[in-house]
């Protein structure tokens, strides 16, 4: 019997143990199981620790429980939660090597000590002893591995001595922190992952802001206006308090400040020399290099802005020299009361908007300089709308320079001729027109009305005649008024040819035996000269206007360019005009013009293109030749040619006659931007120019331009 209830209560025992076990094992899968789900987060926070904590605390006692990560790349240990019976533990970082956390990691395996086993190991130099006071009776920590990487420890320790932890404690701990090492290792790999995002998402929108920057910086040819650009967007992209610029000076012996401004107030304009010994800003252009500075007594020698009061010193500052086209043309610098204020990613920043700052002041610098050249070359030259206008504007104005001494001629010749017919018309006055109420007395019907009808041949027309015709036609009418006994035949042949009266001797001949006969023919002959006098001045009057119209026609520039549809081949008439003089001494002019639609453009930049085309032509044929000019519409295009008979050209030179300042004339006589403009303005308008050429024989010129014009 007592054997019996030995057994039974052994079995009883053995029974409870089994349950106690299969609770502890479910215990354990159920732990597992919620470990497992923890994972579904994307990242830790506090409640996911703490979810921790309450399942290890449910296996083992964890009153005093640490989780800590490991970050082998900056060699620090990060406590990340931390619950502990002494209220004066806080969560703390600190570099590996120190304390038990950095043995578990350092040997990756777990570790089961009391106080003799710590102290043993510090003394033994295992143990780096941890800052503060150690006073635990049993501590375990597991190492959190992962793929064969520590990610951190997971620690649960006891003050008490009622509690000691054992190798099943430290087994199943270090179980345990195998399924927390792959919740860890995901939300270090979430995180890592989103800082990355995030770093790319800032990097793409700096990006975004370095190309507003560049955009607004390169927009502007105002050295004031860039440095303020600049100013604006540095300081939304980096910690600012003081901002400047400063440039090389124009004799090359200074840095001239052309923008500094701190606490929101711009400085008076500093000059420092390049041999100055405390500047900054000098000693960064004078070594060519970038300078960083973080709390340096070479930022308290700097000399100090001239006007402003500092309301705190200047603790961080970055220079960087300013270099365009191989060039240092200035430093700019970024500059905080903050102390390490600029980071890695801030400076690169920094040397991005530079490198667009430079290119922008290097182009301010240009145009200010072609500007000031320009209006030194020609103060007539103002308010031009943009660069490229004014050098349009210079090459017509050189052109036409060219053209005043024929312009000149052309001009003159008609003068010549209303002061010449003017004078015939006041002699012939006095000796025709008084006389010719007496005359008319002596005259009956008939004689009348033979004279009223000579008057009517002396007005028509003249047939242009060469002095070698009008002497041959002079001796035939001679002899006939000797035939029919005329007195004075020589005379009145010379008069009656000038009367246009010559051909049909029978309707004069009747005045001719009159015995007022030679004032007949001297009135009429004055009264001709009168009428025609008085055409030769309305044709000099019309030459002249069409000459004066043509000049203002191609000399006009300014204003509101007009997009309109313009006659291609009135543009060009215009311009031959122009060129009459050189045209009528030497050269054939050949039109093949056919009928094409007015094409919308730009008439006074497109009459320029005319002008250019037509200049170089007659130049390459020395004023001698052929110039052959063709208009004709292929498709939607207006095609114009314009073909000489000069000198050609090489296959190097055709390559190289649209690139800017490239010329084959003299020096003086060719800027080389004749070609270049024209091309603008064509690719401008939507077309296109090609050339053949041949040495020898001469080139053609073919602008192709759209009818309906651009946009």
């Amino acid at each position: 019997m007592p054997d019996s209830t030995g057994q039974l209560a052994s079995r009883i025992i053995e029974l409870e143990t089994e349950l106690a076990e299969r609770r502890r094992a479910e215990e354990l899968q159920r732990a597992l199981y919620e470990i497992a789900s923890l994972s579904v987060a994307d990242s830790p926070e506090h409640e996911h620790y703490v979810e921790l904590h309450d399942i290890v605390g449910r296996l083992m006692y964890a009153k005093n429980f640490i989780i800590a990560t490991y970050d082998a790349d900056d060699g620090m240990i990060r406590q990340q939660y931390l619950v502990d019976e002494d209220p004066g533990e806080v969560m703390e970082s600190f570099p590996f090597g120190e304390g038990i956390s950095s043995l578990v990691i350092r040997s990756r395996l777990p570790w089961l000590l009391d106080h003799a086993l710590f102290q043993s190991l510090v003394e033994a130099g295992e143990i780096r002893a941890p800052r503060g006071l150690v006073d635990f009776n049993s501590w375990m920590g597991a190492p959190l591995i992962a793929q064969d990487t520590v990610y951190g420890v997971i620690i649960v320790q006891s003050y008490s001595t009622d509690v000691t932890y054992t190798q099943a404690d430290l087994d199943l701990l270090n179980y345990v922190a195998s399924h927390v090492a792959a919740i860890v290792a995901r939300w270090q790999s979430n995180i890592a992952l989103k800082q990355a995002n995030d770093e790319l998402a800032a990097s793409a929108e700096t990006l975004r802001l370095l190309g507003d920057v560049g955009k607004d910086l390169t927009a502007s040819l105002d050295t004031l206006a860039i440095c303020k650009t600049m100013e604006r967007h540095i300081g939304a992209l980096l910690p600012m308090d003081a901002f400047g610029v400063a440039l090389l000076s124009p004799a090359g012996d200074a840095l001239d400040y052309a923008y500094y401004i701190e606490d929101g107030v711009v400085d008076a304009s500093n000059s420092y020399p390049l041999d100055h010994p405390t500047s900054l800003a000098v000693l960064t252009f004078r070594e060519d290099r970038e300078l960083t500075l973080f709390n340096d007594p070479q930022l308290a020698n700097a000399p100090s802005a001239s006007t402003i009061e500092e309301s705190a010193p200047i603790r961080s500052a970055v220079f960087r020299p300013l270099i365009a086209n191989g060039r240092r043309i200035g430093v700019v610098t970024v500059q905080s009361h903050q102390a390490d204020a600029y980071g890695e990613r801030h400076i690169e920043v920094f040397r991005s908007a530079t490198a667009y700052a430079a290119i922008a002041l290097a182009n301010a610098d240009a145009y200010a300089t072609a500007e000031a050249a320009r209006k030194q070359a020609a103060q007539a030259l103002h308010d031009l709308h943009q660069a490229e206008a004014q050098l349009v504007h210079s090459e017509k104005m050189a052109a036409l320079g060219q053209l005043i001494a024929g312009v000149a001629h052309e001009i003159n010749t008609p003068i010549g001729a209303i002061k010449s017919s003017g004078r015939n018309i006041t002699e012939a006055l006095g000796s025709a027109l008084l006389d010719l109420p007496a005359l008319l007395d002596e005259l009956d019907a008939a004689h009348r009305v033979y004279f009223s009808e000579l008057l009517t041949r002396a007005s028509r027309p003249k047939a242009v005649m060469s002095t070698r015709e009008e002497r041959g036609i002079v001796r035939e009418v001679t002899a006939q008024l000797e035939a029919l006994g005329v007195a004075q035949p020589r005379h009145n042949a010379g008069l009656l040819v000038q009367l246009q009266s010559h051909t049909d001797l029978e309707q004069v001949l009747p005045l001719l035996r009159h015995p007022a006969g030679d004032r007949i023919l001297n009135t009429a002959y004055g009264i001709a000269t009168i009428t025609t006098n008085a055409d030769n001045i309305n044709t000099a009057v019309d030459r002249v206007a069409k000459i004066i119209f043509a000049l203002k026609s191609f000399s006009r520039f300014g204003g509101v360019q007009v997009w309109t549809g313009s006659d291609l081949r009135e543009g060009i008439e215009t311009v031959l005009t122009i060129y009459q003089n050189q045209i009528k001494h030497g050269i054939e002019l050949v039109r093949q013009f056919e009928e094409v639609p007015p094409v919308r453009c730009l008439p006074d930049e497109i009459s320029q293109v005319w002008t250019n085309l037509i200049h170089n032509a007659l130049q390459a044929m020395d004023q001698k030749g052929v110039l052959t000019l063709g208009l004709r519409r292929d498709g939607d295009n207006a095609l114009v040619s314009i073909t000489d008979t000069g000198c050609g050209m090489t296959p190097e030179v055709r390559e190289r006659i649209f690139d800017a300042f490239f010329t084959t004339k003299p020096a003086g006589e060719g800027t080389g931007l004749g070609l270049d403009i024209v091309r603008k303005i064509i690719e401008k308008h939507g077309g296109q120019i090609y050339v053949t050429s041949e040495v020898g024989r001469g080139s053609t010129f073919t602008v192709s331009l759209p009818i309906a014009g651009v946009g």
